[in-house]
C-alpha cells in the first residue's frame, strides 16, 4: 500500500501540478489536516495528510491560481488534496488486485497541534522546501 501511495502522491504533485517532490524525514509542528477513508471488502483504511500553511500555498497556487491562501480557503484545500491522492490511490488499487474500492468524504481535521492516531505507514514529502505528510491506518 506504501508504492500506492507514494505513486498517487507523486502522481498529482509532479505529473499534475508540476511540483518536485522528494522525501523528508520529519513533518515539523504546526500543520492542517484532513482524512479521507478508503473502503475495500469490509476492510477500512483511513488515510490522514498534514500540511505546513507554506506547503498549502503552494497547493493554493496551482488548484486556484493564487497563492493568497484565505483560512476559509484551507478547509477546501486539505479536503481537495487528500480526495485527489487518496481517490488516484484508489484507482491504482482497484487496477492493480481488481478488488472493488470505495472512497469516502474527505474531512477538514483543523489546525492539528498533536495527532495521538497510531498509523500503520506514513510518507513525509519536501515539496519547494515545505513538507507534507500523508499515512494510514487499517481500522
Amino acid at each position: 500500500m506504501k508504492s500506492i501511495v507514494d505513486s498517487a502522491v507523486k502522481f498529482l504533485c509532479t505529473k499534475t501540478l508540476g511540483f518536485e517532490v522528494e522525501s523528508a524525514n520529519t513533518l515539523g509542528k504546526g500543520f492542517y489536516g484532513s482524512s479521507i477513508p478508503l473502503y475495500k471488502d469490509g476492510v477500512e483504511f483511513h488515510f490522514y495528510l498534514f500540511f505546513k500553511k507554506d506547503t498549502l500555498k503552494h497547493f493554493a497556487r496551482a488548484f486556484f491560481g493564487s497563492k493568497d491562501l484565505q483560512d476559509a480557503d484551507l478547509d477546501d484545500l486539505c479536503k481537495e488534496i487528500a480526495n485527489q491522492i487518496v481517490g488516484k490511490a484508489k484507482i491504482i488499487l482497484s487496477e492493480t488486485d481488481g478488488s472493488n474500492y470505495k472512497l469516502g468524504t474527505p474531512e477538514f481535521l483543523g489546525e492539528v497541534a498533536n495527532f495521538n492516531v497510531k498509523l500503520d505507514e506514513k510518507l513525509i514529502y519536501k515539496m519547494k522546501n515545505r513538507t507534507f505528510s500523508i499515512g494510514f491506518k487499517r481500522v
